[in-house]
């Protein structure tokens, strides 16, 4: 039994192309990579990541300033001249004028400040995790997206069974009216046959309203209205993906929110370094350069200018700080240890949930194989309850009962088909190879 999902294109044309035709599981996938709301939200981290490492190099550039004072002063500071310098006695005199204006322009160029290294360096690896988490946010669209139209498709499926069911229930009524009209058969198995179609129309009420919901579903995990026109296509064979899945190693470098967190453990490394470097010294060169204007009234302050200029050096080096700053060492070294232990942990989840999604895939294929042979049984028994009703060796009741149980297990064959592919995804997933198995849909 071949069950057809999805048909291979590439995302070549417009949205509103897209919105009159129909989707393959692939182009859904990558409608929803390139329009997903998250998709632009992680692009812009990425955007903000090096904006903020521009703002981290920009402390060890030049940094220059121009000012400007006017200076009005109501009273001139009184100095003393200690007696014995310059007289017998003390001598108080002011020094300056009124009025002063000073205009400058001043340039400091950072010589060594560890602490800003590693926020340099820091603002790299916020670079590589806005990287990280954008790679696992399109992992998170591609498990989503398929996991909805593969609800999407199992319904679709469900209803043609229906729709078949339905059809060969009015066949076999017509037939059987025609019976009774004849005195061949009795009302009760015209009635029967009318109950089972009933039934069925029910359930197929049921699942048109499951197939809508499942694609508002859909389009919602692709980033589409609600409101807007979507159709599935499915032209390529599943039964092609179903394998005995083989035993596996997990390589937990493949899995992107390990490597996000063994970069975030990168980040308390630097800052716990930043810490202890607060304690060395920090060296600025810095110069200035300006002119200066005195004068008793306002309007001749812009009148005499004087020059003046100075380059120097400076060190400082913060000795105490109310054991801040040792506080602060011992907090980020604490932080940074809990990081050892808790990425050990994950290491220790990770792989016990690829060994249960590896275990969920056998079952899933086991399940799968066995509905399969349920199907094939129940085909033989529903093809001699049929003969053996048509040569009256056996009541309509019994072929009936075959007939729903041989339908039962061609549902029960299409749950379980989809039930596989969603432990594939979940599988692949879990091994880190869920882009490779993408590309391997792309690619059939």
């Amino acid at each position: 039994m071949k069950i057809k999902l999805f048909s291979i294109l590439f995302f070549c044309i417009t949205y509103q192309g897209y919105a009159q035709g129909n989707y393959s599981l692939v182009q859904c996938i990558e409608y929803s990579l390139q329009n997903h709301s998250s998709t632009e939200v992680y692009q812009n981290n990425i955007i903000i990541a090096k904006e903020r490492k521009k703002q981290a190099i920009s402390y060890y550039l030049p940094q220059i300033n121009v000012n400007s004072t006017v200076t009005d002063n109501l009273k001139l500071q009184t100095n003393i001249i200690p007696a014995g310098v310059l007289s017998d006695e003390d001598i108080s005199m002011q020094f300056g004028k009124k009025y002063n204006s000073n205009i400058y322009g001043e340039v400091t160029q950072t010589i060594y400040n560890q602490p800003a290294i590693y926020n340099i360096k820091s603002s790299k690896v916020n670079i590589k995790i806005a990287d990280l988490q954008q790679t696992q946010n399109s992992e998170s669209i591609i498990f989503n997206t398929a996991q909805a139209y593969f609800q999407v498709l199992v319904y679709k499926e469900y209803k043609a069974k229906l729709q078949e069911i339905i059809q060969s229930y009015i066949q076999l009524l017509d037939i059987l009216k025609l019976k009774h009209q004849k005195g061949i058969i009795i009302e009760t198995d015209v009635e029967r046959v009318s109950v089972s179609l009933k039934s069925a129309e029910y359930q197929l009420n049921e699942v048109e309203t499951q197939i809508k919901n499942a694609l508002d579903n859909l389009k919602f995990t692709m980033g589409l209205s609600l409101e807007s026109e979507l159709h599935i296509s499915d032209s390529t064979n599943y039964e092609q993906y179903v394998s005995f899945p083989e035993i596996a190693s997990l390589n937990i470098n493949n899995l992107t929110e390990y490597e996000i967190n063994k970069t975030q453990q990168k980040l308390l490394e630097y800052n716990y370094k930043s810490q202890k470097a607060e304690l060395l010294p920090t060296i600025n060169l810095f110069s200035r350069a300006g002119k200066q204007g005195y004068s008793e009234d306002m309007s001749g302050i812009f009148n005499s200018w004087k020059d003046y200029s100075y380059i120097g050096v400076s060190v400082s080096m913060n000795l105490f700080s109310g054991l801040r700053k040792s506080s602060k060492i011992k907090e980020s070294k604490l932080v940074l240890k809990n990081s050892y232990t808790n990425l050990h942990l994950a290491e220790t989840g990770y792989q016990l949930t690829f060994q249960n999604s590896e275990k969920n895939l056998l079952n899933a294929y086991n399940n799968l194989n066995g509905s399969k042979d349920n199907l094939e049984l129940a085909k033989k028994i529903l093809d001699t309850s049929s003969l053996n009703y048509q040569k009256g060796a056996s009541p309509i009741s019994v072929f009936l009962n075959d007939d729903n149980a041989y339908k039962n297990a061609q549902l029960q064959y299409v749950n379980n088909l989809f039930s596989y592919m969603s432990r594939r995804l979940d599988y692949e997933k879990n091994k880190g190879t869920l882009f490779s198995f993408y590309n391997q849909l792309k690619n059939n």
